[in-house]
C-alpha cells in the first residue's frame, strides 16, 4: 500500500455460491494437471468431473428467486428502440476526445443498461457501474468490448448474431490527464501505447506483467470444458449455468493500468524497516537511481549492552555499533525496482487477460434466465508468517519533498503479487554490487528528511521510524565520503 491514492475500479463479484458449483462442474478438456503452488486456490479447471448423484447445480438451478427474464422479442418496438440507444451511444463513444465531458457517455450508457432489453444483461452482470470518471476511460472500455458486449444482447434478441459476448475487465487508465491531483502525475505517462514514455517501461511492464499471470497461472493454459453446465440441470436454466462455467473459466490476473508510471531516473529511494526474524537487523538503505550508490546502516540483532544508551545521551557510543556499508549496484535494476513499487497502488486485481470473448451460444440453448436475488461479496483473506516483516520505503528528490512513499512485504509479497515483484527485484539489486564505494556522496538533507519527524508515518504502525543511533551514523557518513569506516 502506499499514499499514492489509486481508484480501483473493479467488476462486481458475480455469483458467489456459483463458484463453488464450477469448481465441481466445470473440467478440463484433458486429463493431465499440474501441480504447483496454487494447489490451495483451486480454479474450475483444476478440480476434479462432479460426482453424478451431486446436485452442483441447485444454486443456479433455483435461479435465487427472482424473476424470469428474457431477451425482446424480436421486431418489437422496445428493441428498436433499444438499438436507437445503442447507436446514439456507439457514436458518442466513437467521437470522444480526451478532454471531453464525460457526462453523455454515462448518461446514456446507464440508461441502455437500464432498458428493458437488457434485462438478461442486468442479470449476467448486476450492479455494473457505467460511470466513467473521463473521457480517456469512457473510449477505452467501450474499445475493450463494452460496446460489444452491450449489443450482443440486441442481436441475439433479433436473431442476427448467436454469439455471447463476456464482459471484459473495466481497464484502470492512469495518466496525468486521469489522474491530476495525483503526486506522481508528472511522471505518468500518456494512454498511447506507442508513446516514447510506454516504450520506455516496455520491458520492465512486460516482466511485471508475465510475473502477475505466473502468480495465479504458474500451470499454464487450460481448457474449460462447459458442455456439463447445458445437459446437468433443468433446460430452462441451461443458459445460467453455461454462462456462468465459461465466465469461471476467463483466465484473471492482475495487471498494471493503461498510461501508468514512466520511468523514474533520479532522486533516492530509501528502505527502512526490520529484516529477518530470530536473526535480524534494523537497517536504512539508501538508493542513489542516478548513479547507483547504495548506503546500508544496520543494527543487528538485539545487544542488551546497548539498551539505554541513546536515552542516556550516549547516541554517538550506540552509533559506533551501527554495521555501516557504501558501494554501488546497477542502476538500471534500482530503477526498474523504485518503479515497480511505486507502481503497486495502481495494479488492478482480478482483469480478465482474454481478448477472444465472445463464446458461440450452444444449440437449443435459450437466453433466458431468473434475476438473481441472492448475490453477495465474498471476503478477501490474507496470509502471514511470523517470519515475514514489513519495509517502508519513501522516494525523495530533496529537503522535505517525498513524492512517493509505502510500505512492502518482506522477503515476499504474502498475498500481493505486485508487491512481491517489487521486492524480489529490490533482492536482485542488492545481489549485483558494482566494485568499489560508492559512487555519489550521501546527502544531508536525506538525513534529515528521515528525522526529526518528516518520515512518513507507518500505515499500520509496522515500520519504527530510524533510530537516533541509525540516524547518528548517517550523518557520520555524510562527513566521511563515499566509502564506508
Amino acid at each position: 500500500m502506499g499514499y499514492v491514492s489509486s481508484i480501483v475500479s473493479r467488476r462486481p463479484l458475480v455469483l458467489p455460491l456459483v463458484a463453488l458449483s464450477l469448481a465441481l462442474a466445470c473440467k478440463p478438456a484433458g486429463e493431465e494437471r499440474s501441480t504447483s503452488r496454487a494447489e490451495a486456490r483451486p480454479s474450475p479447471v483444476d478440480t476434479a468431473a462432479p460426482d453424478p448423484g451431486d446436485d452442483v447445480w441447485r444454486d443456479l438451478n433455483d435461479g435465487g428467486g427472482g424473476a424470469r427474464v428474457e431477451l425482446c422479442a424480436a421486431g418489437s418496438p422496445e428493441l428498436a428502440d433499444a438499438r436507437a440507444r445503442f447507436d446514439a451511444l456507439d457514436a458518442v463513444a466513437e467521437g470522444l476526445a480526451d478532454a471531453d465531458p464525460v457526462g453523455s457517455f454515462n448518461g446514456q450508457a446507464s440508461a441502455l443498461y437500464d432498458h428493458a432489453c437488457m434485462a438478461v444483461a442486468r442479470a449476467d452482470e448486476p450492479a455494473l457501474d457505467l460511470k466513467m470518471a473521463t473521457a480517456i476511460e469512457a473510449r477505452t472500455y467501450w474499445g475493450a468490448g463494452l460496446g460489444l458486449w452491450l449489443r450482443s444482447y440486441l442481436d441475439l434478441a433479433d436473431g442476427t448474431e448467436q454469439t455471447v459476448w463476456l464482459l471484459p475487465s473495466r481497464p484502470e487508465v492512469v495518466t496525468g490527464k486521469t489522474r491530476p491531483g495525483d503526486p506522481l502525475a508528472p511522471w505518468m505517462c500518456p494512454a498511447d501505447a506507442e508513446s516514447p514514455c510506454v516504450r520506455a517501461v516496455a520491458a520492465w511492464r512486460a516482466r511485471a506483467e508475465r510475473y502477475f499471470e505466473l502468480w495465479d497461472h504458474p500451470g499454464g493454459i487450460q481448457i474449460v470444458d462447459c458442455a456439463p453446465a447445458v445437459e446437468n440441470g433443468p433446460p430452462e436454466e441451461a443458459y445460467s449455468r453455461w454462462r456462468a462455467c465459461e465466465d469461471g473459466g476467463l483466465r484473471r490476473h492482475a495487471a498494471l493500468p493503461i498510461g501508468g508510471l514512466g520511468p523514474v531516473e533520479e532522486g533516492w529511494v530509501v528502505v527502512y524497516g526490520r529484516r529477518g526474524h530470530y536473526q535480524y537487523c534494523d537497517e536504512v538503505a539508501a538508493f542513489d537511481l542516478l548513479s547507483g550508490s547504495h548506503y546500508r546502516f544496520a543494527e543487528c540483532d538485539h545487544r542488551p549492552e546497548l539498551d539505554g544508551l541513546a536515552d542516556a545521551g550516549a547516541v554517538g557510543q550506540a552509533s559506533e555499533a551501527v554495521e555501516v556499508r557504501a558501494r554501488t549496484l546497477a542502476p538500471e535494476l534500482l530503477r526498474e525496482f523504485a518503479w515497480a513499487a511505486m507502481s503497486v497502488p495502481y495494479v488492478q486485481p482480478g482483469v480478465i487477460s482474454d481478448t477472444a470473448l465472445g463464446r458461440d451460444l450452444p444449440a437449443g440453448v435459450e437466453v433466458s434466465r431468473r434475476e438473481n436475488l441472492s448475490l453477495s461479496g465474498l471476503g478477501l483473506s490474507g496470509s502471514g508468517s511470523s517470519g515475514h516483516t514489513t519495509l517502508a520505503w519513501m522516494w525523495t528528490r530533496g529537503a522535505a519533498e517525498i513524492p512517493a512513499h509505502g510500505e512492502l512485504s518482506w522477503p515476499s509479497g504474502l498475498s500481493d503479487p505486485a508487491e512481491d515483484h517489487a521486492v524480489r527485484l529490490l533482492a536482485i539489486a542488492e545481489q549485483r554490487p558494482i566494485a568499489g564505494c560508492a559512487a555519489a556522496d550521501l546527502p544531508v538533507w536525506l538525513v534529515d528528511n528521515l528525522g526529526e519527524g518528516r518520515a512518513p508515518a507507518s500505515e499500520h504502525g509496522l515500520v519504527d521510524p530510524p533510530s537516533d543511533a541509525v540516524l547518528e551514523a548517517m550523518r557520520s557518513q555524510v562527513k566521511r565520503g563515499r566509502c564506508a569506516r
